[in-house]
């Protein structure tokens, strides 16, 4: 359900790095009032801080949270691999010749 959300985001976004969209996604949502329950979970698990340099840092507030940010972690890593490789398969040996 969490993963099904964020791949929704991460296709709308394709041309962005997947990584750093997955930290504006989880701040966009945990700023917003709770609409579903993928809402509900996220603001559960997580909470952020932010500094004066506009950095921010998402916290989990458990195991679960954890793992969940581990979790859409990889996926943002294995959605990169896909656009690379899906790049990469487009392409033919004459594209990377000098």
């Amino acid at each position: 359900m969490i993963l099904k959300e964020f791949s929704k985001y991460l296709q709308e976004n394709k041309e962005k790095n997947s990584v750093s969209l997955l930290n504006k996604w989880i701040i966009e949502r945990l700023q917003k009032p709770s609409l579903n329950k993928v809402d509900n979970i996220l603001k559960a698990e997580f909470y952020f801080l932010k500094n004066n340099n506009n950095k921010t840092l998402i916290i989990a507030k458990s195991d679960t949270g954890r793992t969940l940010i581990n979790a859409l972690y990889n996926f943002a890593l294995s959605f990169e691999q896909y656009k690379l490789a899906k790049f990469l398969h487009d392409k033919k040996s004459n594209d990377f010749k000098n």
